[in-house]
């Protein structure tokens, strides 16, 4: 009933769309374009992500910071103490 297929023959779709004669657009271009905006948004909420990250770190950063800095002045409070009153390591 059909002919047989050749399966050297590749079609595009250009071409299947000419020899199809369809006078609409085909889909892809469409997909195409929705593609690309979705990939558009998901590289933007993972950009906000990152900023995000980074203000997070940046406070944590910031933490540590303040923290050695206090344990810095309790270290030297401790040293200048008299020795009975001291803590050391060995009372951990």
């Amino acid at each position: 009933m059909f002919p047989p297929i050749d399966e050297d023959l590749v079609l595009d779709e250009a071409a299947l769309a000419i020899s199809l004669k369809l006078t609409e657009p085909t889909e892809v271009e469409a997909d195409a374009a929705a593609y690309s905006i979705q990939q558009a948004k998901l590289r933007t909420e993972e950009d906000h992500r990152l900023s995000l990250a980074e203000k997070k770190k940046e406070k944590v950063r910031k933490q540590i910071e303040a923290l050695r800095a206090e344990f810095g002045k309790v270290a030297k409070k401790n040293n200048r103490a008299e020795q009975h009153l001291q803590i050391s390591e060995d009372d951990f």
